[in-house]
């Protein structure tokens, strides 16, 4: 399709942000609110089996919206385990993510890599996140929530990375959990809230983005499909301050980073990858950790496969099993 703003076209009263202010320019574009270290929320059940606890939990957004999610918790650990929040894609839930049957189904997403992430040995706290159809209501619904939201300075996508990070304070409070060895990972949906949420948050302490549309949001504008995602991934006036590079590049070193980003993703041409790279490569390389910072670039199209969850299991067995 043809982009619908002309090529040429200059951000309104571009701001020139220094190094030291763009993770907090970030946050204020999000219309993050703040994120409390202890973090109310209910368990509603709770079952064992030979290995392992399965709790559900829900906590409240500050739109007063109950997020429910599944932690999965080993019986018998000896010492605190490295944590890691999973969020899904837009179609998918907390439910489908803890699914018992580790499968690729076909020709849809994968299913139950967060209780297979828990079999690798991670705590894993999976939640249906702001943004999944489940919670959408209607496409009309989503649309109308975010032109009301804007006035405020708030952003669907700031709710994500809220919900994203309050699950990892919750993660973090946990017996079982080492909280200084807390990871994020996600497809697609879950990858922005994944790659948003590190930026935001420096206690954080590694990231898998799996077709996370992190690259180029100028790319996207003018090469990608301009009917691929709703209004909540447009960040209002990003580009005034800066693109996705230089938020990665400024606010994830040295923390471990991994993106996953086939090159005929649908959500972020290849272009924009290709753009970011280089600029993310010097800043890691200048934090002294260049084998930090990852970008697998396979052939193939949007999807969640096998090959990618091994990635991100080994990612994370090297800088955040091993930290």
């Amino acid at each position: 399709m043809t982009p619908i703003v002309p090529s040429n076209i200059q951000p309104a009263f571009p701001v020139d942000v220094s190094d030291g202010d763009v993770r907090s320019q970030m946050i204020e574009l999000l219309g993050l609110v703040g994120i409390p270290v202890e973090v109310a929320f209910e368990e509603s059940a709770s079952t064992d089996s030979d290995d392992f606890s399965f709790t559900d939990l829900s906590y409240v957004n500050s739109l007063d919206e109950r997020v429910s999610s599944i932690l999965i918790e080993p019986i018998g650990y000896t010492q605190p385990l490295p944590g890691v929040v999973c969020v899904s894609g837009t179609s998918g839930s907390a439910e489908r993510v803890m699914d018992p049957d580790y499968r690729l189904s076909d020709p849809g997403p994968l299913i139950g890599w967060g209780r297979e992430l828990a079999r690798r040995g991670f705590v894993t706290l999976a939640i249906s996140a702001k943004g999944t159809e489940g919670r959408r209501k209607s496409p009309e619904t989503w649309a109308l929530e975010q032109k009301h939201l804007s006035p405020y300075g708030r952003t669907q996508m700031g709710v994500l990375v809220e919900e994203t990070l309050l699950a990892a304070r919750i993660l973090a409070s946990r017996e079982a959990v080492a909280e200084e060895r807390i990871g994020l990972t996600g497809m697609s949906l879950g990858g922005n809230a994944t790659w948003y949420a590190m930026a935001c948050a420096p206690w954080i302490a590694a990231g898998v983005a799996v077709c996370g549309g992190v690259g180029s949001l100028a790319s996207l504008i003018h090469e990608g499909d301009p009917e691929r995602h709703s209004a909540y991934y447009y960040i209002p006036g990003m580009l005034r301050y800066f693109d996705h590079a230089r938020v990665v590049g400024t606010c994830m070193p040295p923390r471990p980073f991994l993106m996953v980003l086939p090159t005929k993703d649908e959500d972020m041409p290849k272009k924009g990858v290709d753009s970011l790279i280089p600029v993310v490569n010097e800043a890691y390389a200048q934090s002294g950790h260049p084998e930090c910072f990852e970008v697998y670039q396979p052939g193939g199209n949007h999807r969640f496969l096998p090959k990618y969850f091994e990635r991100m299991v080994d990612w994370f067995d090297r800088h955040l099993a091993a930290s």
